[in-house]
């Protein structure tokens, strides 16, 4: 394996030393032996394009391929999407990377495929929402979309004044989850202006209000994406 890194060194802009370190992270996370240089390969070439070191990389990597239960081809697919966003919207692909990773697996429990979610925080990062800010907006969002029964009473009254079941949104979100979430925006977008804060906190809670709203504004845009 030594000599299958001192080759990969000459190929990819990494020092064998920083491509020895994410086969040890790779090893420790539990990556098949079989899979351990093309993971390292990935993750490299994932640290170079996201501007990430090599611990990260090999880091972010695995907790990707964990919490998404991704095998290999499925991680790099993510990763691939993640540097196409970090390249054709105003977020870096790094800071896309770490709000996925602290979305993790509740979105694909939602509904949403990984390249959603990184879509999603690709929009929110785009609009300078941190982090950390995006990566809860996402999550609430989401547990309200999914609430179905267990959704409060005014909750329910709200999605009720929007037109919608709140049972039937749970219910579309495990078969449309990207187009339930936009058909909720677009309703809500389309309430007098007065009312669109005051519905976003009721349905999706205060701390997730400023990471929403503006999407209420750019709809067409996280169509695109």
């Amino acid at each position: 394996m030594g000599n299958d890194i001192v080759a990969m060194s000459r190929k990819i802009p990494m020092a064998a030393t920083k491509l020895a370190k994410i086969v040890a992270l790779g090893g420790q996370s539990g990556i098949a032996q079989n899979d351990l240089m093309r993971f390292t390969d990935s993750a490299a070439k994932m640290g170079v394009a996201f501007d990430v070191s090599a611990e990260k990389a090999g880091q972010s990597m695995a907790e990707l391929r964990s919490a998404f239960q991704l095998d290999q081809s499925g991680v790099e697919t993510l990763a691939d999407k993640i540097n196409y966003l970090g390249n054709t919207t105003p977020a870096a692909a790094k800071c896309i990377m770490e709000i996925v990773q602290r979305v993790g697996a509740f979105g694909t429990v939602a509904g949403y495929n990984t390249g959603t979610v990184a879509a999603l925080g690709a929009t929110m990062r785009g609009f300078g929402i941190q982090e950390e800010m995006a990566a809860t907006s996402i999550k609430n969002m989401m547990l309200a979309l999914v609430a179905g029964e267990t959704a409060t009473k005014s909750q329910k009254a709200t999605w009720k004044e929007l037109g919608f079941d709140h049972e039937q949104i749970a219910k579309d979100m495990q078969k449309d989850a990207e187009g339930t979430t936009l058909k909720v925006l677009e309703a809500v977008s389309k309430l007098e202006k007065y009312k669109q804060a005051s519905t976003l906190k009721e349905l999706f809670g205060s701390e997730s209000l400023l990471g929403i709203a503006p999407f209420l504004t750019s709809i067409d845009t996280v169509k695109k994406i």
